[in-house]
C-alpha cells in the first residue's frame, strides 16, 4: 500500500510534488500550518511533509508541536538543507519531527524514506493494539485462574477456548459447513427404509434443508478457491485504463446486490466519475477490482441498519482519484462506534473482526469470508499500487450530529501515454 501525505505549499514544494509524482504516491496540499490541523481533523493521512523554512517562528514551532501532541499516529517529515540543520535535529530531537529529506530532493531517496517511515507507522499503530490486547488477555488469565471469581461463576478452563470460538465463526457459524452436518444427520435419522422397494423415503422440508445448506457448502468452499487465487498472486497490475470503465463495475456490482439490499431496505447511492479524469489512466484489473467493489458494498449493507443510504463518491484530488463509501456508524459489542481508530490499521489484518456476530443473510453474495474480506481488499489495492483506508468522519450528508464510517480508496492517476 503506498502512503497519503499533506504537504504544507510554498515557493519551493514544485518540486517535492514533481518528485511524488514520479514514484505515484499521493498527496494533498494546504497553504498554511492552520489549514494543516483543520485537514487532520476531516481526513486521515500518514505523513505531513513540510520544509523546515516554514516552521522556524515561534507560532510555528506551537502549531507544529500542537499537531504532533493531537495527530500521534500522522508523521512529521521534514525538508531541509544544511544551511538549517541545527533547527533540523532539534526538531528530530524534540520528537515533533520523525525524519528529514536533503534538498535538492533525490527521488530514489524520498521514495526509502517515505517507505522506511510508512513501515514504522504501521508498526506503530499494530503494536499499541497488541499492547492493549495484551492487556486484555493478562486480565483474562487472572480471571480464570482467581479461585474468589470461580466460586461465583464459571470460566473457560483454558484461553484455547477462545481460539476454538474464533474458528467455529469463521467456519461453522451459520449456513453452510456446521448446519450441513446437522442436517444430513436429521436427513439419516428420519429416512424411512422402504424394504421391499430397496429405496428410502425422505420428508421433503429434510431434501430442501441439505439443497440449501449444500448451497452454503459450495459457496463456502469457491470463495476459498477465490481467496487462495488472490493470496497466491503478487504481481502488480500493469493493465491500465480509463477510470470511467468504474463506473459500470459498480453498477454491475450494485445490481448483483439489489436482493441484498432489499432485506432491510437499503439504498446504494452512486456518484458520477469527474469529467477531469477523463484523459487519464489508472492501473485497473476489472476482475480484481470487482471483488473489491463487492466486499466494499457488502460490508457497508451488512454494517448499515433498516433504510439506510449508503454513498459511493467519486473525487479528482491532485494525483489521484479519491472513491469513498459512507455509510452510518453504530455501536459496537464493546460500546465503541463505528470503526474506533485504534483498529484503522488492525482491520486490514487476517481473521480479524470488531463484531463476533455472524449475519448469515448475506452468505450468499459473499466472494470472500474467514475474516478475509478487507485483508484481501488491501491486497488487491496494494497489485494496484493504491491506497486504501477506513475510518470515521463526522456525518455531513444527513444533517444529524452522528458520525459515518468511509472507506477511502485512492489510486494514483497516470499520464495518456502518447
Amino acid at each position: 500500500m503506498i502512503p497519503h501525505s499533506l504537504l504544507l505549499e510554498t515557493n519551493e514544494t514544485n518540486e517535492l510534488i514533481s518528485c511524488l509524482n514520479e514514484i505515484n504516491y499521493t498527496y494533498e496540499r494546504v497553504s498554511n500550518l492552520n489549514e494543516i490541523y483543520t485537514q487532520l481533523e476531516k481526513q486521515k493521512f500518514h505523513f505531513i511533509i513540510l520544509y523546515v523554512t516554514n516552521v522556524k517562528e515561534k507560532e510555528s514551532l506551537e502549531m507544529l508541536s500542537k499537531i504532533g501532541t493531537s495527530f500521534p499516529n500522522v508523521l512529521i517529515i521534514l525538508i531541509t538543507d544544511s544551511s538549517n540543520w541545527a533547527l533540523t535535529a532539534s526538531l528530530l530531537k524534540r520528537h515533533n519531527a520523525y525524519d528529514f529529506i536533503q534538498s535538492p530532493i533525490d527521488c530514489e531517496h524520498l521514495k526509502f524514506t517515505l517507505d522506511r517511515s510508512f513501515q514504522y507507522l504501521n508498526t506503530k499503530m499494530k503494536s499499541q493494539f497488541i499492547h492493549e490486547a495484551e492487556n486484555q488477555l493478562f486480565k483474562r488469565v487472572i480471571d480464570i485462574f482467581d479461585w474468589k471469581k470461580s466460586l461465583t461463576h464459571k470460566e473457560n478452563e483454558n484461553i484455547s477456548a477462545d481460539i476454538i470460538h474464533q474458528m467455529n465463526i469463521s467456519l461453522f457459524q451459520g449456513s453452510g459447513i456446521g448446519t450441513l452436518m446437522s442436517v444430513v444427520s436429521i436427513l439419516l435419522a428420519k429416512s424411512k427404509l422402504d424394504a421391499e422397494n430397496n429405496v428410502y423415503h425422505i420428508p421433503k422440508p429434510i431434501l430442501d434443508l441439505v439443497s440449501e445448506n449444500y448451497e452454503a457448502a459450495k459457496s463456502m468452499f469457491d470463495s476459498m478457491s477465490i481467496s487462495q487465487s488472490v493470496i497466491d498472486d503478487d504481481k502488480v497490475v500493469e493493465t491500465k485504463e480509463s477510470p470511467s470503465q468504474l463506473l459500470p463495475l459498480f453498477e454491475t456490482e450494485i445490481n448483483f446486490l439489489e436482493e441484498a439490499l432489499s432485506i432491510k431496505k437499503q439504498k446504494i447511492n452512486l456518484s458520477q466519475i469527474p469529467s477531469s479524469v477523463t484523459n487519464l489512466k489508472i492501473r485497473m484489473d476489472q476482475n480484481k477490482f470487482s471483488y473489491v467493489i463487492r466486499e466494499v458494498l457488502l460490508n457497508s449493507i451488512k454494517y448499515s441498519k433498516d433504510g439506510d443510504q449508503i454513498y459511493v463518491l467519486f473525487f479528482h484530488r491532485e494525483n489521484f482519484l479519491e472513491i469513498k463509501t459512507i455509510n452510518p456508524a453504530y455501536q459496537n459489542e464493546d460500546d465503541t462506534h463505528g470503526i474506533p481508530e485504534k483498529y484503522e490499521t488492525f482491520i486490514f489484518e487476517p481473521f480479524f473482526r470488531i463484531s463476533s456476530v455472524v449475519d448469515d443473510s448475506y452468505a450468499k453474495f459473499e466472494q470472500f469470508r474467514f475474516g478475509l474480506g478487507l485483508t484481501l481488499v488491501k491486497k488487491i489495492m496494494d497489485q494496484h499500487q493504491a491506497n486504501v483506508q477506513i475510518y470515521n468522519i463526522d456525518s455531513n450528508l444527513r444533517n444529524e450530529n452522528t458520525k459515518d464510517v468511509c472507506l477511502t480508496i485512492r489510486i494514483p492517476l497516470l499520464q495518456e501515454e502518447n
